[in-house]
This record gives C-alpha cells, structure tokens and sequence, in this order.
C-alpha cells in the first residue's frame, strides 16, 4: 500500500468513527508529516553517504558559520534543540573523526570552546553539497513554479505558526480552564 492510499484508509476510519471531525485539516496535517518524514529519511541517507548524521552536519554547519569557526557547547546544543548530554554525544563523535577540537576558555576554565578543524571545514563543505543534491532529488519533481508556491506557502506558515506554537494548543487550555473550575 502506498502512502497517499495509507493516509486515505486512515481519513475514512475516523470519518466513521468520528462525523464531526474537521478531515480536511487532519489530512493536510498528515500530508505535511509524511512528505516531511520521507525528505528528512532521504537527507539523511545522502548524509550517511559521507559519514554524517544530519544531527552532526547541523554542528558543523553551524561552526562553519561561527565567528572564528569556534563556539561553546551550549550555543550548539541551543540552536541544534538538544540537551548538553546529546551534544557532547555528537562532539564526541566529530572529536573522534578529527571534524572538532575542544578547547579550554581561558577566560573559565570550566569550559570549553569548540573548533572547527580543516578537516570538518571540508566535511561541512561536501556534505552541505551532498544535503542540496539530495533535496534538490525531491523538490526537483516539483517544478520550478511549484517551488516557489511552495516556499510562498511556507514562509506564511512559519511566520504565523511562531505566534501560535508558543501558547499551548486551544484543546489543552480549555480542559486546564474546566481543570480549574
């Protein structure tokens, strides 16, 4: 069974389960998921391809672009939505291949400074290369018109979804507003 027969079986399951419920929004949701799913498992094979997970590109990518081609562990794990224990997973990773180096602050000697090394700077570089390609595979079937409809789309949801993504959902407040009463 194909996905987009998958996802039809399923919209017809919770139609009789549940008349009422608002389908349409669920099967767009579930489109989104599923093409997101798929691209995020062809990227990442493109990035096994050199070595890589696309978590560990993400860090160096960001060094890449870090002043100095250096940064502290907690900006990376930040801005890659990860704890300090994953992180220093994947700089133990990177370390290993000889992508990073860690160094001592010398303005804190509690902490540490991670570097780029030439090495990842080419690893970074091949991969980012490598990351285009595998997206350019999947959007490429697009076309070029649809493409642009499809970034159009895609930044009008990113800039109201910031907004909404930060309150909890309205299902979850009402039931702690009933909660409270």
């Amino acid at each position: 069974m194909d996905e987009r027969s998958r996802i039809d079986e399923g919209m017809e399951s919770w139609a009789r389960l549940v008349p009422d419920l608002d389908l349409e929004t669920m099967r767009t949701g579930l489109l989104l998921a599923r093409v997101t799913a798929l691209g995020h498992k062809h990227v990442e094979a493109a990035f096994a391809a050199v070595g890589l997970s696309a978590g560990e590109f993400d860090v160096l990518a960001s060094l890449l672009h870090a002043p100095d081609r250096t940064s502290k562990p907690s900006v990376l794990a930040r801005s890659g939505m990860l704890s300090p224990a994953g992180m220093t997973h994947r700089l133990d990773r990177l370390e290993r291949a000889g992508f990073v180096e860690r160094r001592p602050d010398p303005d804190d000697r509690r902490s540490m400074f991670i570097l780029l090394t030439e090495a990842g700077e080419a690893k970074a570089i091949e991969a980012g290369r490598v990351h285009v390609t595998a997206e350019a595979e999947l959007l490429g079937l697009l076309g070029a018109r649809a493409q642009a409809d499809l970034r159009r789309l895609l930044d009008t949801m990113l800039d109201t979804y910031a907004a909404v993504a930060a309150r909890p959902p309205i299902g979850l407040a009402r039931s702690a507003e009933k909660t409270q009463s």
